[in-house]
């Protein structure tokens, strides 16, 4: 019944004031405690269920590494999703591919540039409903949308996920042709964590 969102919430419960991230904000670092970071993932899971996000749906997350990144992972994997990691240098023909091939119903993307690539690709990707971008108001945009599901529908969603259910989608570099995308379930995860911990 383990998946990867129940660190998040469990730290949240055991030391809710502990400092478990820093974050950038603008020329220093700020500690962000388990509490506010599972406070800021159930509000952002609450905007991918009111966008109808469904348990399985591909999230598409065009960024680099970030807080955020984390945050969004977070959220979509508490949501029920699946996150659908995209390089941020990634070429347009490759979102393209991406996007297609996961038929990601939604995407994170990082600047307006990344936002204008998904929007300028030469083919309608029908499955996309929503694009949230990440520099540009994003995240308040989708918590906004969240306002009206509970934490407790939150919740619901968050324990429907098991081990055997798919955690997220990792496209290759596609050295040998398109990039192939590897599907990775919450055990692929939690074993190789569980491991390092052990060892």
């Amino acid at each position: 019944q383990d998946n990867l969102t129940d660190d998040v919430f469990g730290h949240a419960e055991h030391w809710p004031d502990y400092p478990g991230f820093s974050r950038r904000a603008e020329d220093r670092w700020v500690p962000v405690t388990y509490r506010e970071t599972a406070e800021q993932v159930t509000r952002m899971a609450a905007g991918l269920i009111a966008s109808g996000v469904q348990v399985g749906d591909r999230v598409a997350l065009f960024s680099h590494t970030r807080f955020e990144w984390m945050l969004c992972d977070f959220a979509i994997l508490t949501a029920g999703g699946v996150t659908v990691p995209v390089y941020e240098t990634s070429s347009a023909e490759q979102v393209q591919w991406i996007l297609t091939d996961s038929g990601a119903i939604a995407a994170f993307v990082e600047t307006e540039d990344h936002a204008q690539t998904v929007a300028q690709l030469p083919v309608n990707l029908p499955d996309l409903r929503e694009v949230w971008v990440l520099d540009s108001g994003g995240i308040d945009r989708l918590v906004a949308a969240g306002r009206d599901v509970s934490a407790d529908t939150v919740m619901e969603r968050r324990r429907a996920v098991t081990s055997d259910s798919l955690a997220t989608i990792l496209y290759t570099s596609g050295t040998t042709g398109r990039p192939k995308g590897c599907a990775i379930t919450h055990a692929n995860l939690l074993s190789e964590i569980r491991n390092v911990c052990t060892a």
